[in-house]
């Protein structure tokens, strides 16, 4: 072992540093951190993407799509039960072997006969009307016979504010655990089924007509990859399971009475010995594979417009036999409106009873993903052995042999999982043992080309063009102040823009472009650095700054809402000599307005770039959030616009709430404030009355009283006026509100979503 223990120095740091970048990335397989899931999780979505499942032309699923065409001809939602009544009654007689709804029926029939009468007044005419209405059955009742006499499987959910009685089971459940103790059973279930806080299920009349009952709800994630098969509900017996939508359909159709849920403990079932969960659950003939929590994996095959049947043509007579004889039938909504709509692994949007349809085409081909349980230990072995192995190799062979095996066992690391996947439906990671070795190659081979001296120097000239002098001095006398590659940070970004910049710039040519925004970016650069403020990047007419990197600043958000104050008031200056000087030169004078976004956040922050060049600069949603909010000052006719993590960090300024949006890039509303002054503006009764003033029009638009919130602008007109606040944003708000009481929306929650950055 000399080579590893010799005189050689740099080769004992090579494998030292190799070998611990080993036993961490074993140690943190062997924690399954969460950052590790989500890297399987998208190799495993782009291999769908890569290979989606193809079902076959003669598989018999498909849907009774509630669609726009159905809606516009039957009317919107909910339909009189007695339409769906007739729905049912045109399935059954052409021959549908199962019915199962991907809705629920939560109250009775609102537009039943009796019901609409006892919101009338009670008079001599609406009694004479009851007694007519009393010749007629009630809605519920008509659509209650219609499916007690077909084979149809009701819906319900489970939601944490669901107070209604458990949902109706039609079934018994069996285990097979290799136990015969009940109470080992119940300790299985509680540890691996997922328990359910509360539901929500159909009324009693229509459950008790069914023939199956299941949980709508394909999963609560944001992208659908596991469906969930049995669930718990909380207040009752462990042992009394309730299933999904797809396995209560898949029971109906075949007749069964019972579930067989196998455990790993079972015979053929064996994870190494140990008992990891769930193995598979049997209905009838056909056996659902799952996960350890009884979770099926959806094998997406995209949206399939063949599954698809309008339910107007069901009810107009018009569709083909063939789409519905001896098929299983779910009846469901692709209609935006109605919002039942799931993310998958191939597709953005698709309409949840997709999601149902393709579980059960999947089981009944035999088609389905599966992460088998010896998975986790065979990608640690695999890391293992073939880590070791770089570990030893690293120092024996030359830079170009080694470059080449490690190319060769990374990318065997790759193919493997692919054809695991291509050829068997196995999930194999594909992602963190390649990585992982690359790292382990990369960080054994980097250290021999490492200078410390030339690091230093490359300190300075880096950062030389970024910060204050001071602040160079300061990394220059103490480079363990700042630590290079990325790190994650809070700080405060800031964005800029000349705004009509393109007409400023046809007034003068190349040289005199170039003089002007010479004088327009070096005062403005002066006021990011005099407040420690580091610039990132120049963008044409743009200015992009960070505060808190590459060195501690405090106060940093306060810091970075001082500069642009700053700024807008020395561009005051700078407009009133550019006026002059093209008065003097006989052509006219544009005046330069600048929109400023500032926003406060974690990011990552550091060297970035390619081996060729590097730059130092910061990354991550909230620097993409400000550069968003610099993009709005324009919308909304602000000055500068900060975001919510700015406001709480700078709460002795003087800002005020503009707007709850969705910026474009995101999916969540943010706040956005206007800033407005500094702390001597915000002591100011004028200030203090426009905040309580812009409240109260804030409450009236957020609620909808769009006629009431007019009067309330001009209110706030008036405070912005004494306080001497210069903005457009009140007109800008003010023609919204007339569109919104013009075309008011059904869905207004107070949110406005941007539509454009």
């Amino acid at each position: 072992m000399d080579w590893l223990f010799g005189p050689d120095r740099k080769r004992r740091i090579s494998v030292a540093v190799a070998f611990l970048v080993l036993l961490g990335a074993l140690g943190a397989r062997v924690a399954d951190l969460s950052v590790l899931a989500r890297l399987r999780t998208f190799a495993f979505d782009n291999y769908q993407r890569i290979k989606p499942r193809v079902p076959a032309d003669d598989m018999p699923v498909r849907i009774v799509d509630i669609d726009e065409a159905s809606l516009a001809e039957y009317g919107q939602w909910p339909w009189p039960r007695t339409v769906l009544a007739r729905l049912v009654q045109k399935l059954t007689e052409q021959g549908a072997a199962v019915i199962a709804f991907d809705v629920i029926f939560a109250e009775p029939d609102r537009s039943s006969i009796e019901r609409v009468l006892r919101t009338l007044p009670d008079d001599e005419q609406r009694r004479e009307m009851e007694r007519l209405a009393a010749k007629f059955p009630d809605n519920d009742e008509v659509f209650a016979a219609a499916i007690a006499a077909a084979p149809v499987v009701t819906g319900f959910s489970f939601d944490r504010k669901g107070r209604s009685q458990p949902p109706r089971r039609f079934f018994g459940v069996a285990h097979s655990s290799g136990e015969t103790d009940a109470r080992n059973v119940s300790e299985l279930i509680a540890q691996f089924i997922p328990r359910q806080a509360g539901a929500v299920k159909t009324i009693d009349v229509l459950e008790a007509a069914a023939k199956g009952n299941g949980s709508v709800t394909p999963d609560r994630s944001s992208v659908v990859r596991r469906v969930p098969m049995l669930f718990r509900l909380a207040g009752q017996r462990e042992e009394d399971l309730y299933p999904s939508l797809s396995l209560e359909t898949l029971r109906v159709v075949q007749g069964a009475s019972t579930y067989l849920v196998r455990w790993s403990g079972a015979q053929a079932f064996r994870s190494f010995g140990a008992r990891t969960g769930v193995a598979e659950i049997r209905v009838g003939n056909v056996a659902v594979e799952t996960d350890s929590r009884g979770r099926a994996v959806l094998y997406d095959s995209g949206h399939r417009p063949s599954r698809y049947v309008s339910a107007r043509d069901v009810l107009n007579g018009t569709v083909a036999a063939d789409k519905i004889e001896a098929n299983i039938v779910f009846v469901g909504t692709s209609a935006v409106g109605l919002q039942d709509v799931r993310a998958t692994p191939t597709e953005e949007a698709m309409p949840g009873v997709e999601v149902h349809a393709q579980i059960v085409e999947q089981v009944l081909s035999g088609t389905t993903l599966h992460r088998p349980e010896w998975a986790d230990g065979a990608e640690f072995l695999y890391l293992a052995g073939i880590g070791l192995l770089f570990v030893l190799l690293l120092p024996r062979l030359p830079a170009g042999r080694m470059a080449l095996v490690a190319a060769g066992l990374v990318g065997i690391a790759v193919l493997v999982p692919w054809l695991a996947f291509d050829r068997a439906q196995l999930l194999i990671d594909p992602i963190y043992p390649p990585a992982t070795l690359a790292a382990i190659y990369v960080s054994g081979s980097a250290l021999s080309f490492m200078q410390t001296e030339r690091e230093r120097r490359h300190i300075r000239g880096a950062f030389a063009l970024y910060l204050s002098p001071d602040q160079v001095d300061v990394v220059a006398r103490n480079p363990a102040a700042l630590q290079l590659g990325g790190q994650q940070v809070e700080i405060t970004v800031m964005f800029t823009d000349v705004r009509g910049f393109t007409t400023i710039s046809e007034q003068f040519d190349p040289a005199g472009l170039t003089r002007f925004m010479n004088r327009f970016l070096t005062p403005m650069t002066d006021l990011v650095q005099s407040r420690r403020g580091t610039i990132d990047k120049y963008m044409g007419d743009a200015i992009m700054a960070f505060w808190n990197a590459p060195l501690a600043v405090e106060r940093h958000a306060a810091r970075a809402c001082e500069a642009a104050l700053a700024m807008q008031a020395s561009l005051v200056t700078l407009n009133a000599q550019w006026k002059a000087e093209a008065e003097a030169e006989g052509r006219r004078h544009i005046p330069v307005a600048i929109g400023i976004g500032v926003n406060t956040g974690l990011a990552t922050v550091g060297n970035f770039g390619s081996e060729q060049r590097l730059t130092y600069t910061c990354l991550g949603d909230e620097v993409n959030l400000a550069s968003r909010l610099e993009g709005q000052c324009k919308i909304y006719a602000v000055g500068i616009v900060i975001g919510e993590n700015t406001r709480s960090a700078v709460a002795d300024f003087a800002t005020l709430e503009i707007d709850l949006i969705v910026v474009k890039g995101k999916t969540e509303p943010v706040r956005m404030y206007a800033l407005l002054g500094d702390a001597a503006m915000a002591g100011r009764g004028a200030y203090r009355e426009l905040v309580e003033r812009q409240a109260a029009f804030l409450a009236l638009y957020r609620g909808a009283a769009f006629a009431e919130a007019l009067p309330a602008l001009d209110a706030c007109v008036a405070a912005a006026e004494a306080l001497g606040w210069e903005q457009g944003y009140y007109d800008m708000m003010r023609a919204r509100v007339d569109a919104l009481i013009d075309e008011s929306p059904r869905d207004w929650n107070g949110i406005y979503v941007a539509k454009e950055k």
